[in-house]
Parts: C-alpha cells; sequence; structure tokens
C-alpha cells in the first residue's frame, strides 16, 4: 500500500515538473515572439519616422532615380556648401559632355569611397589624387580629366547601370569601376533595403550588443553574400566583361574593409576572391588593393573610431599611385614623355 502511494506520488511529481517546464518553455517563446514583434514594429516606426523627417524631393541630396534599376541617384546641382553636385548629377566640378581635344577621360564608377559624401576634403579622394598627379606628368601633352561618377551606397548592379547610361555618354578613355565588399546588394538607404536582415531583429539585437565589431562586420560584409547577392556580383562582373567586350576599356579596383581580424579571424579573403575570380570569368583586368593597405598599416585593430569601409587620406594616396601603377603596366595610359638628357630643356648651355 506503501509502496503504490509513493508512485502515485512520483509520478505526480513527475508531472508538475513537466508542466513546469512546458510553461517555462511557452512563456519564453512568448517573451521571445513578443520580442521579436516588438523590434520589427520598432524598425518599422524608425524607418517611417526617417521617411517623414527627410525634406521636400528639391533639397535632398539623393533623390529617387527615374531608372528603377539606379533605385535613387545624386540631385543636380545640389549643394551643402563642402559637397557640391554638378548639373549632370556628379559629385564632380561642371565639364562638358563633349570630350575636348587633347583630353584623356577617365570615369570612376563606384560607391561612397568615390562619391566622398561629406567625408574628406575633394582632392584628397584617390581619383583626384590621380588626376592632379598625371597632369603633373609629362605624358605627351595630355590633358586628364577624372569623372566622379560615385554615388554613397551604389552595389555592383547599380555601378553596370551607372556605367552604361551615365558614363559612356562623356565618351571615357577608360574607366575605372571602384568596388567593395559590401557590393552585392545597394547599401540600406530610406529609397531600398534590399540585403538579408539575419534570422531575426531579436537575433540582430543580442549579436549586436553581445558582439558590436563581429555584428557590423557581419552588418558591412557578409550578409551580403547570400544567394541573391552572389548572383547580383556574377550579373555585375559578366556585365562588367560585356562592356569591355563591345570595346570599353574598364578595370576593377577592390578596396578591403579595414578591420584586421575580419581577415585574420573570419576569413574575409574569401570575398576577395570572388572578385577576382568573378574579373578573370569577365576577362577584365583586376586590381586588389588589400596587400599594399595592409602592409602601409591602413588595415587596424581598432573597431572606433576608425571607418572599417572608407579609407583615410594617406590610404586614398597610395591608392592612387597603385591604381596609376596598375594602367600604365596595362598601356592603357599615354605613355610618359622621355626624360630629357642633362642639358637639354633645363635652360642650361652645355660645355
Amino acid at each position: 500500500m506503501g509502496s503504490h502511494s509513493e508512485a502515485r506520488a512520483a509520478e505526480g511529481s513527475r508531472r508538475e515538473v513537466l508542466l513546469a517546464g512546458v510553461s517555462l518553455l511557452v512563456s519564453l517563446l512568448l517573451s521571445l515572439g513578443l520580442a521579436e514583434v516588438g523590434l520589427r514594429a520598432a524598425h518599422h516606426f524608425y524607418h517611417w519616422r526617417v521617411l517623414r523627417a527627410l525634406p521636400p524631393v528639391g533639397a535632398r541630396a539623393l533623390i529617387p532615380s527615374t531608372d528603377p534599376e539606379l533605385i535613387y541617384e545624386w540631385n543636380p546641382g545640389w549643394s551643402n556648401g563642402t559637397f557640391t553636385v554638378n548639373s549632370f548629377g556628379m559629385p564632380n566640378d561642371e565639364i562638358t559632355l563633349e570630350k575636348p581635344p587633347g583630353v584623356f577621360r577617365i570615369a570612376f564608377v563606384g560607391d561612397s569611397i568615390s562619391a566622398n559624401f561629406d567625408l574628406r576634403p575633394r582632392p584628397e579622394i584617390y581619383l583626384n589624387v590621380l588626376e592632379r598627379t598625371l597632369n603633373q606628368e609629362r605624358r605627351a601633352g595630355w590633358r586628364f580629366e577624372a569623372l566622379n561618377f560615385g554615388v554613397t551606397g551604389y552595389g555592383i548592379l547599380q555601378e553596370l547601370q551607372t556605367l552604361r547610361t551615365r558614363a559612356l555618354r562623356f565618351h571615357p578613355d577608360l574607366v575605372v569601376v571602384q568596388q567593395c565588399l559590401n557590393d552585392p546588394y545597394p547599401t540600406d538607404t530610406p529609397y531600398a533595403q534590399l540585403a538579408p536582415v539575419g534570422p531575426s531583429r531579436l537575433w540582430n539585437f543580442v549579436f549586436h550588443h553581445l558582439q558590436p565589431d563581429r555584428f557590423w562586420s557581419w552588418w558591412f560584409v557578409e550578409r551580403n553574400y547570400d544567394r541573391v547577392g552572389l548572383e547580383n556580383l556574377r550579373r555585375g562582373m559578366a556585365g562588367l566583361g560585356e562592356e569591355a567586350q563591345r570595346g570599353v576599356r574598364v578595370v576593377a579596383v577592390l578596396f578591403p574593409y579595414l578591420y584586421a581580424p575580419a581577415y585574420d579571424r573570419w576569413g574575409y579573403q574569401r570575398y576577395h576572391e570572388l572578385y577576382r575570380g568573378g574579373a578573370a570569368q569577365a576577362g577584365i583586368p583586376f586590381l586588389d588593393l588589400y596587400t599594399v593597405f595592409q602592409q602601409g598599416g591602413f588595415i587596424g585593430d581598432r573597431w572606433f573610431p576608425v571607418d572599417p569601409i572608407h579609407p583615410e587620406g594617406e590610404a586614398h594616396a597610395v591608392a592612387a599611385a597603385e591604381i596609376e601603377a596598375r594602367l600604365d603596366g596595362l598601356g592603357l595610359l599615354p605613355a610618359r614623355d622621355p626624360e630629357p638628357k642633362v642639358g637639354e630643356g633645363s635652360g642650361h648651355l652645355g660645355n
């Protein structure tokens, strides 16, 4: 009789434990679900507030594009005093559509590294450094123009479309496509948020607070390489190859991520190989700036205040020199004039 009562008591105890466990699990799932719903609602509310806070279209730096493939573009003629957009919608001085005689034009297509929206003084940006250097050299009397078609946040498909619909109208002699590791998708903006956002907003929230540097590396780079992102990259590189086959002289230049642990711990070189392989398959020359940036100390261990995407002034100068060397090596620039012999052109009489 006693043993039977003890068995019933033990079974009742097990049921209570089981019910308590189920209740706890249900409560936890409900709490996680409510947290996810709350965070998604907060995100939508934040996005709504951002849209509401936008100035009238005519007063914005970036405006919706009539070209659905571009999504958005610079507002022609816009200026805030430090950053100006010319009448063609380029972060560039005013230029003519027709190329003047004796001018060698290099069109630069890219994202915020090229566009330089309120980042660094415009003369420090690599493409302007390159233009200045080329014009100081003796290259058979040519005058060089660097045309800036960079748009903040553009991905590789927007860069390709910009090349096709904007840059080629200016009859460039050469096109440099500046790339970055987040190029499979355009960067999130009020006009479009196309890149994956992860398993859940709650996961992002926890990840962000526990490992901020790892989270932002994932957010800036890794999330762009899902199935669709990889296809975007393939299509973009293939499109550049198609333009090269039509006679456009195209060179791709990849700027690295500026945070050393991304390479030392998380294997970001695998993304560089995707660009390198894509360029090789497309048949276009490719320059990877990782090694020269790493050797120059521009890829560091600090997270903040260093921006892991945008190089500082000295790195821009190094990039300009590397690009010039690569273009010269490919025979894509006019040759330098031979150095004058001693006494020639120096204003001194020979013995």
